[in-house]
């Protein structure tokens, strides 16, 4: 965290997890391991078993054959309770203080910010006073300047005191995650030569999709190792090539397709696979695919060639979105790539577990999916740093967009955030400030006169209300209702909906006209209250608006 003078604000993340489970189940593991040893002794008694004859022998054959699965086994249920201990204690020596700080951090920055404003104030006063004639007037303001230019720089120096302890915690936690994660990467790489496995467990040892990418490009001849021993990882590892990930991300959902029985998964795997069959040159490719991670399965497909586009934009889905709506989300992507021009790729990127109605209220889904989206961010500036990234995120997906992106005081390379009814972006003065501080990325908004949702959402949440449409410094463009730089007529978003009739990314829309427009050259196509422009059921002039309800007036 920064003064606002000299840059963005950097906001402390919140390490989850929970030391005591941690701990149980790592105790659970060594038991596993104690009894799985003690079977093992009675195997090797069995091998050695007296006699002769056909049963004696093949009990023999039996425990040998046991004792070559044991001792795997047996190992690796040493090694995952050894880590999860090891991590369970690292968590409660460094996190759970880290975390502990983060209010401290925030009351401190709360006071830096009041007793700054006040400076400011006293300072502008101390200035108006220079030359009056009465020289007491004067003396008195600028004492007052004085102290309050001292309360504040002593609020900062707590505050620099407080991010600074945060930061030491954080860091000592971080390198016990990432010997967490070589730890366990060795326990699965038993096969893998002594050199490979060493590369291996530095790709996955670092957060940085950027040293990823130089680590893979380090050592070519090691891929096909790496591949054969961990296509799981390195098909969602930001950093590795797409091309690479497509392959072996395209592998295992045929695989899994081939075996899984009917149900809810084998829907979800066939639609990804029915949105990766659409036609296209190049054809769309599945950059990220994780069935089991999450709650939900997970999945990104681009359309277009991320390797060579000049503008890669990326679509985020909101409350209730699934991989089911892949395709349909692809129609969309690829009239955006055809709107914006030559030169520009879409990921429709399903990386997160979204809320349902009852979660949407809530940040928990937001915090898990910023994480994912920024390190996917990190990966897209990483593979193309010349290109423009742009994040076009709808409903409940701006508020987990906004927050990743909010959150870094790079902004994550994006250079424009674009939130279609947005469910609020979140109630955090650090994130608005990084957002909204004239430096990348540039933020538009548009909210359709008739989408009760989205407002709703704001009037109802906990922790994401702040209406994107309100903020200074954000471009705001109409989505209801216009006309086309050619005079033809745009529809208008008649409700909540991403897809399909009346929504906001429905191809040949006054809100879709003007992402695209913004894509292509950095300003909405329609005028505000153009041409063409329709009142709508939560247009401003309308009696039930007031200033006590403000948060539907938008």
């Amino acid at each position: 965290m920064t003064s606002a003078g000299s840059g963005r604000l950097s906001v402390p993340v919140r390490i989850e997890g929970d030391a005591g489970t941690m701990s149980w189940w790592g105790m659970q593991l060594t038991r596993v391991a104690d009894r799985l040893d003690d079977l093992h002794t009675a195997a090797v008694l069995a091998k050695n078993l007296p006699g002769a004859g056909v049963r004696v022998t093949s009990a023999r054959g039996d425990a040998e054959a046991l004792l070559d699965a044991l001792t795997a086994d047996i190992s690796e249920a040493t090694l995952l309770g050894m880590v999860l201990q090891e991590y369970a204690d690292a968590y409660e020596r460094y996190a759970q203080p880290a975390n502990a700080l983060i209010d401290d951090i925030e009351v401190a920055h709360g006071e830096w910010a009041q007793s700054s404003a006040a400076a400011d104030d006293a300072a502008t006063l101390a200035l108006s006073t220079v030359g009056s004639e009465w020289d007491g007037l004067a003396a008195l303001t600028q004492n007052n300047a004085t102290e309050a230019a001292q309360t504040r720089d002593l609020a900062w120096q707590r505050l620099s005191s407080l991010i600074a302890e945060h930061g030491e915690y954080f860091a000592q936690w971080s390198s016990a995650y990432d010997a967490a994660l070589a730890a366990l990467a060795s326990a699965g790489s038993a096969g893998m030569t002594p050199e490979a496995r060493a590369v291996f467990e530095r790709l996955i040892g670092t957060t940085d999709p950027a040293h990823v990418r130089a680590l893979w490009n380090e050592h070519p001849e090691m891929h096909p190792e790496l591949i054969a021993a961990h296509p799981d990882l390195l098909g969602n590892l930001d950093g590795i090539p797409y091309d690479v990930r497509s392959t072996l991300n395209r592998g295992r959902l045929d695989a899994m397709l081939a075996t899984e029985p009917d149900g809810d998964r084998r829907e979800e795997l066939e639609a990804i696979r029915r949105a990766l069959e659409t036609e296209g040159s190049p054809p769309p490719s599945l950059i990220s695919f994780d069935p089991d991670g999450s709650e939900q399965v997970t999945a990104a497909i681009a359309h277009g060639d991320l390797a060579t586009a000049s503008e890669i934009n990326t679509l985020v889905p909101g409350m209730n979105g699934n991989v089911g709506d892949m395709h349909a989300w692809g129609e969309s992507a690829r009239a955006l790539n055809r709107a914006a021009g030559d030169g520009t790729a879409t990921v429709v990127w399903f990386g997160y577990d979204t809320p349902n109605l009852l979660e949407e209220p809530g940040m928990g889904r937001a915090q898990d999916g910023a994480a994912a989206l920024g390190s996917y961010l990190r990966g897209l500036s990483a593979l193309s740093p010349a290109a423009d990234i742009n994040v076009i995120a709808h409903s409940y997906g701006s508020t987990t967009a906004a927050l990743a992106i909010g959150s870094s005081s790079d902004g994550l390379g994006v250079t424009s955030l674009i939130a279609v009814g947005s469910a609020g972006f979140p109630n955090d003065d650090a994130v608005i400030a990084n957002l909204t501080d004239g430096d990348p990325p540039r933020v538009y908004a548009t909210v359709s006169e008739d989408d009760a949702v989205a407002r709703i959402g704001r009037g109802t949440a906990i922790g994401h209300s702040v209406s994107p449409e309100r903020l200074t410094d954000v471009t705001v463009f109409d989505s209801d209702g216009g006309v086309d730089s050619d005079g033809r007529p745009l529809p208008a978003a008649t409700g909540h909906g991403a897809l399909g009739a009346g929504a906001y990314l429905e191809p040949g829309s006054e809100s879709f006209y003007n992402v695209a427009e913004i894509v292509r050259t950095g300003e909405p196509g329609t005028e505000r209250d153009g041409e063409g422009s329709e009142r709508g059921f939560w247009d401003e002039g309308n009696w039930w608006i007031s200033d006590e309800y403000a948060f539907v007036d938008l």
